[in-house]
């Protein structure tokens, strides 16, 4: 017996470095900011950072309203009407209704809200929140990518690619339906980072309970959520842990009672693998340069030639990424590419809209699914650019700065220059354009029909068309504000 508990001993002593080396190099992935997360102007001057963040949201708001034609805050997009503000007004506070076989939690507080103000601006409440959400969203991500990209201009640019995603216009743009779209790309940067302080830690496990709460697909992050958990050993550090966790223990169950209940779930039939594969390619790789350039290409070259040609083009960067950055900033970029990946093809293999009808340049069925795909293309590139700046040293006219520091330098001014010409080249022409997102139609004249048909007289509710086919809902006509 004896013999036995000091093998069982000698075990778990060898076991141990290797856990304790495995879980050194994950926390990799984690790292602390070295320095201010402010810019230098606004260090120590809490009002001043105050009111810089409020301007910063503000300007965010507005440059995601400017980006789809319409203006689109004149009428509903989707099943943010017939689903979920008519469920508002027909069911108050029924905020974990399921809809399509999952919870969506933001959508119910946004509309119960609508509910609130006078019917003809409802349409306003519902674009100005899928703008704030996104402009937010951009502002966390600025904060919360300290750790990875020391530099306040190289986040900013990161915290742009947010609000200047190409392919935003086609359908997550200003709206309410899709706006935890934005809440997936800001809990990927929650899950990596570590709050210095108890705002900060509110603030990521608010952004992973919302996430989680309102798109089941947050669980594809299960595994960059395991290697915190590994790495990190402190109960503090897991607020992101535990906000995720407490969204999912609402999400799993009406997924899964949808699921069982419904004679076609998604979960039930999903599509080919190399069906999945052929999305990422399509819908994620050839349009990761711009939407516009992606059909440029098509047009001379073909969709699959152009596909083999981006695909070239990034496999190449990424390659050279690998090859030449260190061990943390190499860790990042694997991280952020295969999250990518496995989350575009899970979407895709559970989604109605992979075997759909071909996109158009007006239309890409399923474009949301390609969003935290596109977007961590961007992240990688802009943390492998900032590592460069950093490890280049000290800028011209410092005795310290060597021969070596100064092609270092040129080779870091050479890639952020590249960068930011290729980001330009997309965001430019696809800043503002039509597509399916754009809504001719305007809610001012259906808001009046219905006021007008409760002041009928014996009129108690009004009967309102569902939504795809959907039995008809009654609304009271005491729910109406005029």
């Amino acid at each position: 017996m004896r013999r036995s508990t000091l093998v069982r001993q000698a075990s778990r002593q060898r076991s141990q470095p290797l856990r304790r080396g495995a879980a050194d190099v994950l926390a990799g992935l984690f790292p602390e900011a070295d320095g201010p997360v402010l810019p230098s102007p606004l260090r120590g001057q809490p009002l001043l950072a105050a009111a810089a963040g409020v301007i910063a949201f503000a300007v965010g708001a507005v440059v995601l309203l400017r980006r789809v034609p319409g203006p689109p805050w004149r009428s509903f997009y989707a099943e943010d009407l017939r689903v979920f503000f008519v469920d508002a007004l027909a069911h108050p506070w029924h905020l974990l209704a399921p809809y399509n076989g999952y919870l969506e939690l933001l959508q119910r507080l946004v509309a119960q809200a609508a509910t609130y103000v006078p019917l003809r601006t409802a349409s306003v409440v519902f674009t100005l929140a899928g703008a704030a959400v996104a402009s937010g969203c951009a502002l966390f991500v600025y904060c919360a990518s300290a750790g990875h990209v020391r530099s306040a201009g190289w986040r900013a640019l990161l915290a742009a690619s947010i609000l200047l995603l190409p392919i935003a216009p086609l359908e997550i743009a200003d709206n309410t339906v899709n706006a935890p779209w934005y809440l997936l790309l800001a809990l990927f940067w929650a899950v990596l980072w570590r709050p210095r302080t108890r705002a900060g830690l509110a603030v990521a496990g608010l952004v992973a309970f919302l996430a989680a709460a309102s798109d089941p697909l947050a669980v594809v992050l299960v595994p960059l959520l395991a290697a915190r958990v590994a790495a990190l050993r402190r109960f503090r550090e897991h607020a992101v842990t535990a906000g995720w966790a407490a969204g999912m223990m609402l999400q799993v169950p009406v997924a899964l009672a949808a699921a069982s209940a419904a004679r076609h779930s998604r979960l039930a039939r999903p599509v080919p693998i190399g069906q999945s594969l052929a999305f990422y390619g399509h819908d994620v790789v050839l349009p990761a340069l711009g939407w516009h350039l992606a059909w440029h290409l098509i047009d001379l070259a073909g969709r699959n030639v152009a596909t083999l040609i981006v695909g070239c083009v990034l496999a190449a960067v990424f390659a050279l990424i690998i090859v030449t950055q260190r061990g943390r900033v190499r860790l990042f970029v694997v991280t952020a590419l295969v999250t990518g990946l496995v989350f575009t093809l899970v979407a895709a293999t559970f989604s109605e809209f992979t075997p759909s009808a071909p996109e158009t340049p007006l239309y890409e069925p399923g474009s949301r699914y390609t969003t935290l795909a596109l977007f961590l293309f961007v992240c990688a590139v802009i943390v492998a650019v900032d590592a460069m700046f950093q490890r280049a040293g000290p800028v011209f006219g410092d005795p310290a700065f060597t021969g070596r520091l100064r092609g270092e330098r040129l080779r870091a001014v050479a890639a952020g220059v590249a960068l930011v010409v290729v980001l330009c080249a997309g965001w430019v022409p696809d800043f503002r354009y039509l597509s399916n997102r754009t809504k001719p139609g305007s809610w001012a004249p259906v808001a009046a029909s219905w006021l007008r048909a409760c002041e009928r007289p014996g009129t108690s509710s009004i009967v309102v068309p569902g939504w795809g086919g959907a039995p008809a809902v009654k609304v009271p006509c005491a729910s109406l504000r005029r």
